[in-house]
This record gives structure tokens, sequence and C-alpha cells, in this order.
């Protein structure tokens, strides 16, 4: 199976909102404590930007939106405007398929053409599969903010990834599935 992405609209926040709002209530991978407003997605995720593209990410046979990705920028700086934070989510019931992998690849191929260099994940430290995937992603851990935060109980760590966009237009896996 494999997805391809479609531009996020306003009118795809509600969707957005109920992936968001499940891994606000059941997991500590976002750090929101409370379920979220349409509004309050506005406000970080950009839409109609066009140096930080939002998408939904569609699975190509049921044609159907699976998850969403999105970019935004690093520091409101302009010499930052080399950097990107990425971010990606599914619905839980479509996490460890596959698709990632290929969302990651659509979504670096658009930061590369938009001539960003540097592409930083920020992750829950706990958030074992999603450390994976970026290092398998060709990611490299390149800091970590300790007990930064709390939720349910429990403090948490923020873990900072990199990729490096060589010259290259080739995506490529650190490890090899």
């Amino acid at each position: 199976m494999s997805v391809y992405l479609k531009e996020l609209q306003e009118e795809d926040l509600l969707f957005v909102k109920e992936i968001y709002d499940y891994y606000i209530l059941h997991t500590t991978v976002v750090y929101f404590t409370e379920p979220i407003s349409i509004e309050t997605l506005k406000s970080f995720i950009p839409i109609g930007i066009s140096q930080y593209p939002s998408y939904l990410i569609i699975e190509e046979e049921s044609n159907i939106p699976v998850g969403f990705c999105y970019c935004a920028r690093f520091k409101p700086r302009e010499a930052y405007d080399i950097t990107t934070e990425a971010t990606i989510y599914f619905k839980p019931e479509h996490t460890g398929k596959g698709y990632g992998y290929k969302a990651m690849e659509l979504l670096e191929i658009i930061i590369r053409e938009k001539g960003i260099k540097n592409i930083l994940a920020v992750i829950d430290g706990a958030n074992k599969a999603s450390l994976r995937f970026f290092e398998n992603c060709g990611f490299e851990q390149c800091g970590c903010i300790k007990q930064v935060a709390q939720k349910f109980g429990k403090e948490l760590d923020v873990v900072f990834y990199q990729k490096t966009l060589r010259n290259t237009q080739q995506f490529y896996f650190k490890n090899e599935r």
C-alpha cells in the first residue's frame, strides 16, 4: 500500500483535531493535556503558507486520509529560514504499516524543492516508535532536554532529531527496513 499527500485545507482541521485529541488523551506523544480547539490548531499548523506546507496523508487504494503532516517555521528570524520542523501523525489504526516512510519521502522532496537544508523533529523521549522511525529515515539525535514536561504524572524528556539535506535528491533510510 502507498500514500500520497494532499494539501491541507481549513476544512480538514476537524480530521486533524480528532487525531490530535486521541494522542492528547491517551499518550504522552502530544504535550497538550486537554483536547484542543480548531482555533488552537490554526495557531500552529500552517495552512496556505508556501514555505511551510501542510498535508493530509491519503492512502492510495482507498483514497481516504490516514494521517497528516506539516512543516513549521523553526524560529521567527530570517537566518533560520533554511530549517523547518517536520511533524507527522497517523490515525492509530494506520500506524506501523509503512505509510510514514512514504509520506516522509514525499515531504522531504517538497522540503528540498523549497531550498530548506535542515529538517528537525521534536519527539517525546518515551515515544520509541517515533524515535526509531526518524532514525530509520536518516535523522540523527542532536539534543535532549530532560524532564521538561509533565503529563499523566510522568516527567517527560524532549528529544531533538535533525536531518541535514545533502545535494542529492535521493531519499534514504539510515537502516534498511
